[in-house]
């Protein structure tokens, strides 16, 4: 459903809204503005406060888009949020140009994601961790809980059945070893969340939270690349020199199998599809981790 005219006029909005390609499918742009469904109103507040606070960074190595305040009839400025009676509330954002990035083969822009993801995490260093952080039930909490053994994993093995993506995921919990690395605030989704222009930094838009070491944002783009991307394995050598990278790819992939099991329930067929294209990931991974 599109962002009625009051939410429109609230955000200063004076173009059409036509709907934006990819992720979910609900967010608009009208003219200069980008417009999103708000979800958890606490979660896009804060999300626009750490987004306000990166854009005031002197050239840090990435770009961000500028949060929008609603404005009131009289011309003040007032919420993140516009609540409409009939949408729900929306949050808006400075339209950015770029576009993402094709992951086949060996992309020329995997450096170019590699060196925004360590520029932005170093500037999310020292930020404390949100107190609803993990607490929202989703699949993608539920794969990262899993992944780093804060929530037991039988219910989801019992859900992935006696098939191949069950064992795959028994293999690669298996290999899994302490990581003694500092955790802080993290994006968990960049890879299809980062914009690239000739001109100008990648952009890092759509904020995904986690509360893990900085190369996980790192490992979760490499598994999305090699899983969905039709990336080539080369591109891990791009990150030797990260470190914990082998325990942090497993456990990516732990993540990224886990959510899609929970979010398949029931759908054999699509769970079959999951094992299929995972399955190269895993032995890859489990190879890497084998020869230390």
């Amino acid at each position: 459903m599109s962002p009625d005219p009051g939410v429109l006029a609230a955000f200063g909005a004076r173009a059409d809204p036509v709907p934006l390609p990819g992720g979910e499918g609900t967010a608009w742009r009208a003219g200069e503005v980008v417009l999103k469904p708000a979800g958890d109103p606490r979660v896009a507040r804060w999300t626009a406060d750490l987004y306000q606070d990166l854009t005031a960074l002197r050239d840090p190595g990435f770009r961000v888009p500028r949060p929008l305040r609603a404005a009131f009839g009289d011309g003040a400025t007032g919420d993140w949020v516009a609540a409409d009676p009939v949408t729900g509330g929306w949050v808006a954002w400075q339209w950015l140009p770029g576009q993402p990035a094709s992951w086949a083969g060996v992309s020329p822009f995997w450096p170019r994601l590699i060196a925004a993801s360590r520029a932005f995490h170093a500037a999310l260093a020292g930020r404390p961790a949100p107190p609803w952080l993990g607490r929202d039930g989703s699949p993608w909490t539920a794969g990262d809980q899993v992944a780093w053994g804060e929530r037991d994993p039988g219910s989801v093995l019992a859900a992935a059945a006696a098939g191949p993506l069950a064992g795959q995921l028994r293999g690669l919990l298996a290999a899994l070893r302490p990581v003694r690395l500092p955790s802080q605030l993290i994006h968990g989704d960049l890879g299809g969340n980062v914009l690239f222009s000739p001109a100008s930094p990648p952009a890092v838009i759509d904020f995904s939270p986690y509360w893990r070491p900085a190369g996980l944002a790192l490992a979760v783009a490499a598994v999305d690349a090699l899983t969905w991307g039709g990336a080539d394995p080369a591109i891990l050598g791009e990150l030797d020199g990260e470190p914990e990278i082998g325990q942090l790819l497993a456990r990516a992939h732990v993540g990224r199998l886990v959510t899609e099991v929970v979010s398949r329930r029931g759908d054999q067929g699509g769970l079959d599809t999951v094992a299929r294209t995972g399955r190269p990931v895993t032995m890859l991974i489990l190879a890497r981790l084998a020869l230390g």
